[in-house]
């Protein structure tokens, strides 16, 4: 299975456990240095899984980006990166002591990927697109209304700024064969506020937004909702499962875990309840680790293996 992911790639610089001191000064338990953004985490997961994968981004003529580029190519990610004049992207991540992250994000080169077109999409069996800047949306909608058909499936997991402005996601929100996002992201999807801090999410309300994001006959959404688990509804009825225990170390990256992983399964062709156990090991792992994804911090590079991703290798 070939899969495209489209979107972002930048350095995540992690930093976790800020101690406690007084001053201007503070000392932190870690800093890392590591490879992110919702393309480049996805890609990493399809590779591990045994998917060809190939990742679109932008990213600046500079170290970052040969960094990241490098990092891939060592893990059996094809890269096909659009080098433009702003540097590559980069997000500063704190992670506190219960694991939650908060980024802040300079997205650089990550906003122009799509200016010379998509030349992947004809290759590809799936096209998995993470969030976009409206200028790389506009591109993407472009190449969706050409005229003729596709003979690859459309995946979106849109971002913030793309939920904000819902008329401007209208032609992916109906192009798409499947949409992904979480709780959060589809409340304000559907014009409902988001919930409070800690609030739970039973299955039914989920089920019930997906139902409004759903545009069209033959569409999937994927709603996750954090430690209450994720529902998926296939056009016909909702499917839900629970999240797995483990003690969080960061929640960065778990939402890209989840939705590459049960997007291999299903575009394989797996049951509802097969896709939902294998998303919620793979973010459960995620769990545990404080980068977005397992492929090591980018001064390791050197050292890294095609195989050291891997959860079982499957094809």
């Amino acid at each position: 299975m070939k899969i495209l992911t489209i979107g972002a790639a930048v350095v995540d610089i992690v930093v976790a456990r800020v101690l406690p001191m007084r001053g201007a000064k503070q000392d932190v338990a870690h800093i890392g240095l590591y490879a992110g953004g919702g393309a480049v985490n996805a890609a990493l997961n399809f590779a591990a899984r045994g998917a060809q994968a190939t990742v679109q981004a932008g990213v600046g003529a500079d170290l970052e980006g040969g960094l990241i580029a490098g990092l891939l190519a060592r893990h059996g990610v094809h890269v096909a990166f659009e080098t433009v004049s702003e540097p590559t992207g980069k997000a500063v991540v704190m992670v506190d002591e219960r694991g939650a992250a908060r980024a802040y994000a300079q997205r650089g080169a990550s906003a122009r990927v799509g200016g010379h077109g998509f030349p992947g999409l004809a290759a590809c069996d799936v096209a998995y697109v993470t969030g976009l800047s409206l200028e790389s949306q506009a591109h993407l909608d472009a190449a969706l209304s050409a005229p003729g058909g596709r003979g690859w499936r459309l995946v979106v997991t849109p971002g913030a700024r793309q939920i904000a402005q819902p008329e401007a996601l209208r032609i992916l929100r109906r192009e798409a064969d499947l949409l992904c996002m979480n709780i959060d992201e589809a409340s304000r999807l559907c014009g409902e506020a988001p919930a409070a801090a800690h609030e739970e999410f039973p299955p039914e309300r989920a089920e019930a937004l997906a139902r409004r994001i759903l545009s069209r006959e033959g569409q999937g959404v994927l709603i996750t909702l954090g430690e209450g688990g994720a529902l998926f509804h296939d056009g016909r009825a909702g499917h839900f499962a629970p999240a797995q225990a483990v003690e969080v170390v960061s929640t960065v990256g778990a939402g890209d875990a989840y939705a590459s992983a049960f997007v291999h399964e299903w575009a394989q062709g797996a049951d509802p309840a097969r896709a939902l156990t294998e998303a919620a090991a793979s973010a459960a792992r995620i769990l545990q680790v404080l980068p977005a994804n397992l492929a090591g911090a980018l001064r390791e590079v050197s050292q890294a293996s095609p195989g050291s991703l891997s959860p079982g290798n499957r094809s």
